[in-house]
């Protein structure tokens, strides 16, 4: 288990250094932040900001702020953060437009989503058998793991449905995980 939070939290600050120029605003929530590594690196790359991480479950490690929330209704009031990142956790719920209109509710200016994508059946295959199994492993099997992957052109539909306007998007991660692995920033503006 700690090698695999060694590699997550790794992972967290090579996504916070891709982030951090996109991140509106000093308030930050982290939503689905899990062990809140990434709400750990974007606070030491800006720390004049503030961020909290928010899940469904008392799975934080990381020394921040963190919220367990019931996965209907976020505890904050409207618009009460300048930013708020979904990175890797839309794919997981069985309801990702409920989550992301909460995440709209809470958000004055910008959400940054990170998201898993396929572009073929073979992408698909192994997002599929690979973070079925990693998400096995974390939190003590308590992950629920949907496996609800979209292609690109469908998660722009779903923030155009909400209102949500693309600003950008990036792809993250290196060569060689872009052989099994296509995670996709999407920069939104309310």
């Amino acid at each position: 288990m700690r090698l695999l939070q060694a590699f997550l939290r790794r992972y967290a600050r090579r996504e916070a250094r891709a982030l951090l120029p996109h991140v509106a605003g000093g308030r930050l929530l982290d939503l689905g932040g899990g062990e809140g590594w990434v709400a750990e690196a974007l606070l030491a790359l800006a720390p004049q900001r503030w961020a909290c991480a928010a899940d469904v479950g008392a799975f934080g490690l990381a020394p921040c702020p963190y919220v367990v929330y019931d996965g209907a209704r976020l505890p904050f009031a409207d618009d009460a953060f300048d930013t708020t990142l979904i990175s890797l956790t839309l794919h997981h719920v069985e309801k990702p437009e409920a989550v992301l209109d909460e995440a709209v509710r809470v958000t004055r200016r910008r959400l940054l989503v990170v998201e898993s994508v396929y572009r073929n059946r073979l992408d698909r295959f192994w997002l599929n058998l690979l973070d079925g199994r990693l998400n096995r492993y974390r939190h003590d099997g308590a992950m629920n793991v949907p496996l609800g992957f979209r292609r690109p052109e469908e998660w722009r539909a779903l923030f155009a449905s909400r209102g949500l306007r693309v600003v950008a998007t990036e792809w993250l991660g290196s060569p060689l995980e872009h052989l099994i692995h296509h995670p996709l920033l999407y920069v939104l503006d309310k």
